[in-house]
């Protein structure tokens, strides 16, 4: 791998994730929707691109020869359109390439919010993402992070999980979050992943191939990740999502 494109390059995992990658020796390519602002925060030998990361015509120049696309954008409001609608632009503007992805959504993103859905509904949208990521077809990393910076001054080991079990308010450094993010793409077995992140005390990993060894790879055509148990039946989710899982799955 050579070239990566970062979307929310800017926020506090993409800045994370451009200084990763560029230490790793790639070419990176960070999105933004304000260049000059983003050239501000971002290194110098980051190339700052401006797109609407929502529109597919935007994005399909900056995604020509690269190897891999990192998604950290997003908040916690709004997730249908700022969260959501950035990947059926992506998987347009990548129009059947075989380019990797790999994408930041939340620990607990397979649940429902049930009864508490008006106020964590960008929880929904996010398991919505990871699904229609799943039903793509493209090699992929999904990466489900605790809680940013929670984590005790001596967890400096990634510990990976499955499942989507962990509560409560298990800490996470940003740094782990954007190497398992990139490093899914490099390695064989990062890909069809879909994983909690931690962070624990330990000594830091060295050997990713063998970190990502030790977790289960999604079944081929799945929409949930492998060891998920609250999942919920697509044809509960809103047409949009079923409309898109259709017009993408290959």
């Amino acid at each position: 791998m050579t070239t990566v494109l970062v979307i929310g390059a800017t926020g506090k995992v993409g800045r994370a994730v451009v200084n990763e990658a560029l230490q790793r020796g790639f070419t990176v390519r960070a999105q933004t929707r304000n260049a000059k602002r983003a050239q501000r925060s971002l290194p110098a030998n980051a190339e700052v691109v401006e797109a609407l990361p929502t529109s597919a015509d935007e994005l399909r120049p900056l995604v020509a020869g690269v190897d891999a696309v990192v998604l950290t954008h997003g908040g916690d409001s709004d997730g249908e359109n700022n969260f959501y609608a950035v990947i059926p632009a992506l998987l347009e503007a990548l129009d059947g390439s075989d380019t990797h992805i790999s994408l930041m959504t939340l620990m607990n993103a397979s649940r429902s919010a049930g009864a508490a859905a008006s106020s964590y509904d960008f929880i929904e949208w996010k398991r919505r993402a990871e699904r229609l990521v799943r039903a793509s077809g493209h090699p992929y990393t999904i990466v489900r992070p605790g809680w940013f910076d929670y984590q005790g001054p001596a967890d400096h080991q990634i510990d990976l999980r499955q499942g989507d079990l962990v509560t409560g308010q298990p800490g996470v450094d940003r740094h782990h979050i954007a190497q398992v993010l990139l490093e899914g793409a490099v390695n064989p077995s990062g890909a069809r992943r879909t994983v909690e992140i931690f962070s624990k005390s330990g000594a830091p990993v060295t050997d990713f191939e063998a970190l990502f060894a030790t977790t289960t790879a999604d079944p081929d055509g799945a929409l949930d990740g492998t060891l998920d148990t609250h999942n919920v039946p697509l044809a509960e989710e809103p047409e949009r999502v079923q409309m898109d899982i259709a017009r993408f799955t290959r």
